[in-house]
């Protein structure tokens, strides 16, 4: 086969597996916004979320709804969190992500942040995984206290309403 032809031939093949590996991959493209809203009783709340995902086609393979939630020590008037504690609760929420990650597939879809607490929402395929490595995570030393709850959710209704100002 002459050299020219065979790295032609090699350029596609590498184009195919690179295409390959992205279907493999379902994670949808970066795509956040922040909504300021209202609670039931008038506070303010943030919600910073993926709108890729309000139509996304593979919720199917992560049925469980994972929600954590980080308690607010440090809150300015409102009850959210100062900047000081800003940094505290990203650094929670950074390393319970880094933990979910090497424990299998998982999806963040977003955190609502209220009076009090930042809610994180994670959709996992395999629930007794996840518990597993929160489990083991909540006996080491946080630099904010955390817990969290996983419900089967197959239509991702927890976070529908996320979405209903996100636009397409």
């Amino acid at each position: 086969m002459p050299y020219k032809l065979f790295l032609v031939l090699l350029v596609v093949l590498s184009s195919f597996a690179r295409s390959g590996a992205s279907q493999d991959n379902p994670t949808p493209k970066d795509g956040w916004f922040v909504v300021k809203a209202t609670d039931q009783d008038n506070n303010l709340v943030f919600i910073t979320a993926n709108r890729s995902y309000k139509n996304y086609a593979h919720k199917s393979e992560y049925p469980w709804c994972l929600a954590i939630n980080i308690p607010i020590v440090k809150q300015n008037r409102n009850g959210h969190p100062t900047d000081e504690e800003a940094v505290i609760l990203n650094a929670t929420q950074d390393i319970i992500a880094t933990t979910l990650e090497q424990a299998g597939p998982v999806q963040y879809v977003g955190r609502v942040t209220v009076k009090g607490y930042r809610e994180v929402y994670y959709y996992v395929a395999d629930p007794e995984k996840m518990s597993v490595a929160l489990t083991k995570l909540t006996k080491k030393r946080q630099p904010r206290a955390w817990e969290y709850q996983m419900e089967q959710d197959e239509e991702w209704k927890r976070v529908a309403p996320f979405f209903k100002e996100a636009a397409n």
